[in-house]
């Protein structure tokens, strides 16, 4: 069982990063598909339904109806279940074409109802194109380039001038206002780029005098607090183990800090890894239990 456990585990954790990997591109696409792509296919589907039936896609099209529409709960006399493409493609009233004299309230009726079933049956007709076709993929692929655009349009003068008016809205309307920031907050700490400029790793005391702490040296401190201490100080940011995305930052006498030789790499894998994954240059000779 321990030799089980052991190797469970050490399986779970090669696999478990790729998997989830996966997942989140998953639910990525299905996000997208179904809020933004599906709404482009929708609008593809209506432009293409007003210039023709889509002929040279479908071969017979009550066969591709029933192939790849939508199903629904009906069955013809052969045991083959239906679907709403089919339905809408056999309608009764296509079957006939519309009287050419309109001289009658029933005649212009009847005109009116066949062209009505006409532009349903040339859109169905479409729609088992696109799912035949895997045109779909169209809709996705103009999501992709609508998102990009926009963010394209966020980066100008005029998109941040924009949006900041939009986002000033949302933080005013009641309701959103008490949604809208904490899922910025989440979205932002996920998506934004942003990037973190360490200039060294130094070892420090912290939390308390005699515990030493590696810490990542980010910069200059803040103006007000060193001009109120005499010793020059320094920013730090102290990472947090296993997750070094998390910490405190803390600001200390650069005669306090220790710079060590490591890269920002090597720091950030020795508080991964809770002090087990050491650079070779840094490790401290075994201490001897006896006295010289």
């Amino acid at each position: 069982m321990e030799d089980f456990k052991r190797f469970f585990f050490r399986g779970l954790t090669a696999l478990l990063p790729t998997i989830l990997t996966i997942a989140a591109l998953v639910w990525a696409y299905h996000f997208v598909d179904r809020n933004i792509a599906r709404h482009l296919t929708n609008v593809l589907i209506s432009v293409y339904a007003a210039t023709g039936d889509p002929d040279f896609l479908l071969g017979d099209a009550e066969e591709d109806a029933l192939a790849h529409g939508t199903p629904i709960n009906e069955w013809n006399d052969r045991g083959r279940r239906l679907t709403e493409e089919y339905k809408i493609i056999t309608l009764d009233i296509l079957a006939e074409d519309p009287p050419e004299d309109l001289a009658t309230l029933e005649d212009q009726i009847y005109q009116r109802d066949w062209d009505r079933a006409q532009r349903a049956r040339r859109r169905a007709l479409w729609q088992v194109a696109f799912v035949k076709w895997k045109l779909h993929l169209v809709g996705f692929l103009l999501a992709v380039v609508v998102v990009y655009f926009m963010g394209f349009f966020l980066a100008s003068l005029a998109g941040k001038t924009t949006w900041r008016l939009i986002e000033r809205m949302l933080r005013r309307t009641p309701l959103v206002r008490a949604v809208y920031p904490n899922i910025k907050q989440v979205t932002d700490f996920l998506l934004a780029d942003r990037t973190l400029d360490f200039s060294g790793v130094v070892a420090v005391q912290y939390p308390r005098h005699g515990i030493w702490s590696l810490g990542l040296r980010t910069g200059s401190p803040l103006k007000k607090i060193q001009a109120t201490v005499e010793d020059e100080l320094v920013t730090i940011f102290i990472p947090s183990s296993p997750t070094p995305i998390t910490g405190y930052c803390i600001t200390v006498p650069v005669k306090d800090t220790i710079d060590l030789d490591m890269t920002i790499d090597e720091a950030l894998r020795y508080t991964i890894s809770a002090g087990v994954i050491k650079p070779g240059a840094v490790l401290s000779p075994p201490m001897s239990m006896e006295k010289d």
